[in-house]
């Protein structure tokens, strides 16, 4: 399943029906491409904490750039690299970069105060699209509640994309808890082949998209992914 499917899925905020209809992304209201269109930019808000996220994103970013027939605006956290994309930072990226709970308890207020105000710059700039790259431990807490915000302020919600699927071949009962994502992510971008596969057979859309460090990120993939002839 590549991204031009994803870029024409209907939006809305009805969770019940989001759940049942995961799997071909028909929801109630307009489609994202409509959308976006109707805006006359793409608004992309866009998440990494890590220096390898933060080459993900500027790689992603710096395509979207060159293929959309939409001006294209960003917003969000990222690094060096996000920056000379053209990203304003909201604040350092390091102050999410937290790998494991005992890390983050010396941080825990300011994780919170970050936290809280990513979600707010999400819902000020009204993203039709959101990205967040692998620190998941920041990623997936940002993503849920602004789904949530989203729906208890009648929002129209963005699509949630996630790049780095978390290694749930690690964890033990893994895969059970990788079905806790169809509650706050649209689809996963896999830097392994296989992960898509499981993403898929759990009810989580995903598609491989090559691994960071072995290749670049080809224009033709973002055109494919993000369906760019499609706006």
């Amino acid at each position: 399943m590549g991204f031009r499917r994803i870029w024409n899925v209907n939006w809305g905020v009805n969770m019940k029906l989001m759940r049942k209809m995961r799997r071909t992304f028909s929801v109630s209201s307009q489609s994202a491409v409509d959308f976006a269109s109707k805006d006359g930019e793409l608004r992309v808000f866009i998440v990494a904490g890590e220096v390898s996220g933060d080459t993900i994103g500027s790689r992603v970013m710096g395509s979207l750039i060159k293929l959309s027939p939409l001006p294209v605006r960003f917003a969000g956290v990222g690094g060096k690299m996000m920056s000379k994309q053209g990203l304003n930072p909201l604040f350092p990226m390091e102050d999410i970069a937290v790998m494991g709970i005992w890390e983050l308890l010396p941080y825990l207020n300011q994780f919170r105060v970050r936290l809280k105000q990513t979600i707010e710059a999400a819902l000020s700039f009204k993203p039709h699209v959101v990205l967040t790259v692998d620190a998941k431990g920041f990623s997936f807490r940002f993503l849920k509640h602004l789904r949530a915000a989203c729906v208890q302020q009648g929002m129209v919600s963005p699509l949630h994309f996630h790049y780095v699927s978390p290694s749930f071949w690690a964890w033990k009962g893994g895969e059970a808890r990788l079905k806790g994502l169809l509650h706050f992510v649209d689809h996963v971008l896999c830097i392994l082949p296989f992960e898509a596969e499981v993403c898929r057979s759990n009810g989580v859309a995903a598609t491989f998209v090559g691994h960071p460090t072995l290749e670049d990120i080809p224009e033709c993939q973002v055109n494919q992914y993000f369906g760019m002839c499609s706006i």
